[in-house]
């Protein structure tokens, strides 16, 4: 009786695994057809997908080297005044359109001067009346004190600074100089112009619309350290307030100085 019990234990073992391996075999082979047929379909489409983007590339106003601003702003759908744009060229010959570099950092300098929104009326205007060509670190009247403090008061630097009353950083005393004061001594006797302004938003051209608006950089990304414009030489940097301390002022500095290296 036991013997039988044995044999019919045995017997089951034995027909489960010729189950199992049978199973296993099957889901193999489906498997197996299932990335054959998605292999078939990429190579039989790869080359429809090629045709189909050399007859955009060929017919399409974005690739097209007699493409004008008003083309592409009807292709972009973009709705801004015409004389805000200009026209750039990327890497595969696609032609697209952004805000002209020097208005968008009028605009964003303006804003920085008024504190508040600026039209496109007054922008030369405020830009005319505040803005200088010296070369070196600019900074913003409400931020100077605190600039300095930090500065002055910063264990990786020795050297001691003001600032000029037009503004400008200078060294009042460059002796121990450390690699870090090297770097901004550099950079205040260079052929760029850096304006630093400490506030968590800035205003800006927007592409789609051609109408100014504030840019809340920090609130979109809250470890973002600066935002920043450039025309040329010219660079105006929106440092972050870091009003949540998700940032150290080192972290802050550092990234500044690397900016502007």
């Amino acid at each position: 009786m036991e013997n039988k019990k044995i044999n019919k234990n045995l017997i089951i073992k034995i027909i489960s695994s010729i189950i199992f391996i049978f199973l296993f075999i099957v889901l193999t082979y489906l498997e197996f057809a299932k990335n054959k047929t998605k292999g078939d379909v990429a190579n039989n489409t790869s080359p429809q997908f090629e045709e189909d983007y050399l007859n955009m590339k060929n017919t399409s106003i974005m690739y097209s080297d007699s493409s004008t601003i008003e083309d592409l702003k009807s292709e972009y759908k973009l709705t801004g005044q015409d004389n805000l744009y200009e026209v750039t060229t990327e890497a595969d010959g696609r032609k697209v359109l952004n805000i002209k570099t020097d208005i968008n950092y009028k605009v964003a300098f303006c804003g920085m001067i008024k504190n508040s929104k600026p039209s496109f009326e007054e922008i030369d205007k405020y830009f005319k009346e505040n803005n200088t060509n010296k070369n070196g670190i600019w900074i913003n009247i409400p931020d100077r004190q605190k600039v300095l403090n930090f500065i002055n008061n910063y264990n990786g630097l020795n050297g001691k600074y003001e600032i000029d009353k037009e503004g400008f950083l200078y060294i009042v005393d460059n002796n121990n100089f450390t690699d870090t004061d090297r770097k901004i001594e550099k950079v205040i006797n260079g052929d760029k112009q850096y304006v630093v302004s400490i506030k968590s938003y800035c205003y800006m051209v927007d592409t789609v619309t051609g109408e100014i608006v504030k840019n809340p950089y920090s609130d979109l990304e809250e470890y973002q350290t600066y935002e920043y414009f450039q025309d040329l030489n010219k660079f105006i940097i929106f440092v972050s307030e870091n009003e949540d301390g998700k940032l150290t002022n080192e972290e802050i500095f550092y990234s500044l100085l690397k900016l502007m290296e």
